[in-house]
């Protein structure tokens, strides 16, 4: 026995020790790494953040950097993956690089060198509305790319003229959504999972995957209803662009049309095929006289110290200084600075305090309150781009917008991307609620998942569990035993009652009977257009609509807006991140994949591990395939 245990312990603490030397080396890496970084910062001379004031007359734009709602003061974020920078712009920052190009006397026209845009479509279409913007200040915009994905094509769709390299290629072929689902390997691990979405979720599938080996009718109906209505809005936008018909792109589509450069050509699709050194040529027949000098849109667009990135070690010393003062909130009462206040809650909706990627009930909710005790601001447009998440912190969050329209305050909510679940939950109280045609949003539901893993430790590890308890259900569900039936039956009230009070909150915000909430809510999806004709938006536009809409409605053209909650750059976020020990695990933890795939790991790890069973989220992650 006195072996066994010696065997055991010995192997245990090999792996901790392992555990430890890893972690060590990875902070001893990353350490490494931010030492250089801060090194190269404090020999930088000191710059202010200008924008670019220079001679160059056409501006490049490639959108290969990923594209977020807001940028922040550095053009990248740390990717765990690989411990290198992740190039990123804000939806913001493009906007507002197109708006001073279209009055910049120096910018004869715009040339979109774009092969494909990761991206949803509604980012899309509000970029494509800021260079038709551009265009309407009396510019030219040319595209030509050496290919073009679908995504690429649909932007690219709305220049002046398209061109295509001679050995290129483009895709028109529909939109497609794909799901995983995990039934099998469940089995295989011996896992168990209990899923609670209550008798009136039948749209809401994200628990799907977990429960069927494929989609149910519901959830055909939705996706089918979704993904026509995105083909329905981009198809229109580029038949508009190219003087085509809707039903011409059907066509295209459903026959592979496009196969050779040369059919997209004598499609109508694109202007030509060109060599890059010929468009060159073309671009200067443009200018007239002028000789051609380009310049990127990063770099017409952003501050000189994205790229310069200068601090001093003075300033350095500040910001760690700073990250590590928790007595540094400013009071309540005090003045922002402008009369509008543009809130951002962006990402999955989690309790506490949020980040770049989730929003934190503590932090939109201490913007928002910041905003209505502030005497110079008069409205708040909140810009909301998320799947949802917690149902408790989209309480907390909603709660805020309600005082906030007490105190007297105007609240109008602009939609991004995505305002679902817990994303329309904070919304729907706005008094007024802008979407773009593709936003997704709806998804009106409540859902909660216990996994129980007492079958995999026992089937892959050996490992069995025993318990003494005072009461039947104490310490239930604990993730690790199958709930009763009785349990669920408790739990599953628990459910009902949160999707009650969600859609009671819904027809209350949005002036609609309890039986017209029902018949739109059940967790459904909605596009933007979809959304308008059942009520749960007022009207199509954008965020720039909605503080058009604002300036008018409190009567202060061109009022000075100011953006929260402050926004935390790259920089600030990787030290804080190091005066714990969250990086140091999540960079063991995950140590391969790209981007993408560690973003889904990470979402669902979170789902799963929420302190809050109850969960107001998206009922899919939609990843659209061409």
């Amino acid at each position: 026995m006195n072996f066994i245990k010696n065997i055991a312990s010995s192997t245990i603490g090999s792996i901790i020790g392992m555990l430890i030397a890893g972690t060590i080396l990875i902070f001893i890496f990353v350490g490494a790494l931010v030492g250089g970084i801060f090194g190269a910062i404090s020999e930088m001379e000191d710059a202010e953040s200008e924008v670019y004031s220079g001679d160059a007359n056409v501006i490049v734009m490639n959108l290969s950097s990923n594209i977020v709602e807001r940028g922040g003061e550095v053009p990248f974020a740390l990717n765990f993956a690989s411990l290198t920078p992740d190039p990123q712009i804000g939806l913001d920052q493009i906007l507002d690089g197109l708006a001073r190009a279209a009055i910049d006397d120096n910018i004869k026209g715009l040339y979109l060198n774009v092969s494909g845009v990761s991206a949803m479509p509604s980012t899309i279409e509000d970029i494509r509305h800021g260079i038709e913007k551009f265009r309407e200040s009396g510019k030219w915009v040319v595209a030509w790319s050496e290919t073009m994905s679908q995504t690429g094509y649909y932007l690219n769709s709305v220049a002046d003229e398209v061109y295509l390299h001679p050995a290129g290629g483009m895709t028109l072929l529909g939109l497609r959504a794909q799901s995983m689902f995990y039934p099998g390997l469940l089995d295989k691990l011996g896992i168990d999972v209990t899923v609670l979405r209550g008798p009136n979720n039948e749209y809401k599938s994200a628990v799907e995957p977990l429960l069927r080996k494929n989609y149910s009718e519901s959830n055909k109906e939705q996706l089918g209803a979704l993904l026509g209505e995105f083909w329905t809005t981009i198809s229109s936008s580029i038949a508009e662009s190219r003087g085509l018909s809707t039903s011409d792109l059907d066509a295209i589509a459903e026959d592979i049309g496009v196969r050779l450069p040369l059919d997209a050509v004598e499609l109508g699709l694109i202007d030509a095929v060109f060599y890059e050194d010929e468009l060159e040529a073309l671009l200067e027949s443009n200018l007239d006289s002028l000789e051609l000098e380009t310049i990127s849109f990063g770099e017409y667009a952003l501050p000189e110290n994205m790229f310069g990135m200068s601090m001093s070690e003075e300033n350095l010393a500040d910001l760690v200084s700073t990250l590590s003062d928790d007595d540094s909130e400013e009071s309540d009462t005090e003045e922002l600075g402008g009369e509008i206040a543009v809130i951002y809650a962006v990402g999955a909706i989690e309790s506490g305090d949020g980040d770049a990627e989730t929003i934190g009930s503590a932090t939109t909710a201490a913007a928002i309150k910041a905003a209505r005790l502030a005497p110079d601001v008069k409205a708040v447009v909140l810009r909301v781009n998320s799947p949802g998440g917690s149902a408790l912190a989209s309480d907390v969050i909603w709660r805020e917008t309600i005082l906030l329209k007490e105190a007297g305050k105007t609240l109008v909510v602009s939609m991004g991307d995505l305002a679902a679940s817990g994303g329309y939950y904070i919304s729907c109280a706005a008094d007024k609620i802008y979407a773009n045609p593709t936003t997704i949003t709806g998804s009106i539901g409540v859902f909660g998942i216990i996994p129980n893993l007492g079958g995999m430790y026992e089937k892959h590890l050996g490992v069995t569990f025993d318990e003494i308890a005072t009461h039947s259900h104490a310490g239930k569900p604990d993730g690790v035993f199958a709930m009763s039936d009785f349990e669920i039956h408790a739990y599953n009230e628990i459910i009902t009652g949160i999707y009650s009070d969600f859609t009671s909150k819904v027809a209350q915000g949005r002036n609609l009977t309890a039986a017209q909430v029902e018949e739109i809510a059940r967790g459904r999806v909605w596009s933007g257009n979809d959304a308008l004709e059942i009520g749960l938006v007022d009207e199509i536009g954008n965020l720039e609509d909605a503080i058009n809409f604002v300036e008018e409605l409190i009567n202060i053209p061109d009022a000075k807006l100011i953006y929260l909650p402050e926004i935390l750059d790259p920089l600030e976020a990787l030290i804080k991140d190091l005066t714990g020990v969250r990086a140091g695990f999540d960079a063991l933890g995950f140590v391969a994949g790209d981007n993408t795939t560690i973003n889904e790991i990470i979402s669902v790890k979170r789902m799963v591990e929420s302190k809050d069973i109850y969960q107001t989220r998206l009922p899919f992650s939609l990843l659209f395939i061409e």
